[in-house]
């Protein structure tokens, strides 16, 4: 099994529990940087994958792909981390590096952990309070929208769709024993803490 695991904006403090215990769990812990390392050592001993930024395409994808198999090898053997900072799942190395091992070795089992990211620790640190809707972007295109309070998943779905996006998935009280997610033809109708996501075609 290979977890990602949310290492949080940098405060040591802002390491969940659930990421604690991860890291502490597992029988090989890997980081995509100094940064990471420095936060995860306290709770293991990571291994520092290297990611260089370079602008050859062919280069680089033949680093990201020995790094995926790095990883799967591990996670074919044990419980397996892949830490870095922020949330593993929103502009992370791991989502790509998520996604090579899946396609590379689909036998390997892959969660994450949700953690602390570079948002919500922006909003805290500028006593900004972000109560309305607003975009976050690296500028790249717009691939997926996330809609809080979905009660009407089935008419959210049917606008969405009309601007071009395709899959739909929503998750209802995330993360509590009541959870429950749904992917494809959205229900009528949805209790308050309900989050639906619509990316586009890839």
């Amino acid at each position: 099994m290979l977890i990602g695991v949310s290492l949080g904006p940098g405060d040591p403090e802002l390491l969940t529990l659930k990421s604690i215990a991860a890291l502490k769990s597992s029988h090989k812990v890997f980081v995509p940087g100094e940064m990471a390392a420095q936060l995860a050592r306290p709770y293991c001993q990571p291994e520092v994958l290297e990611f260089p930024m370079i602008e050859d395409e062919t280069a680089l994808e033949r680093v990201w792909e020995h790094n995926a198999d790095i990883v799967a090898q591990a996670a074919s053997a044990g419980q397996t981390a892949f830490a870095c900072m922020g949330d593993a799942n929103t502009f992370s190395t791991f989502t790509h590096l998520k996604r090579l091992v899946e396609e590379r070795h689909p036998k390997v089992v892959v969660e994450s952990i949700p953690g602390v990211g570079a948002v919500q620790a922006l909003a805290a640190r500028l006593g900004a309070g972000l109560d309305r809707s607003f975009q976050v972007s690296d500028g790249s295109p717009l691939d997926a929208v996330i809609r809080l309070k979905a009660t009407k998943p089935a008419q959210i779905a049917e606008e969405l769709a009309a601007q071009g996006f395709i899959e739909f998935a929503l998750g209802v009280r995330l993360c509590t024993e009541e959870e429950q997610v749904v992917r494809g033809k959205m229900p009528e109708q949805s209790g308050y803490f309900s989050v639906l996501l619509a990316r586009r075609a890839r």
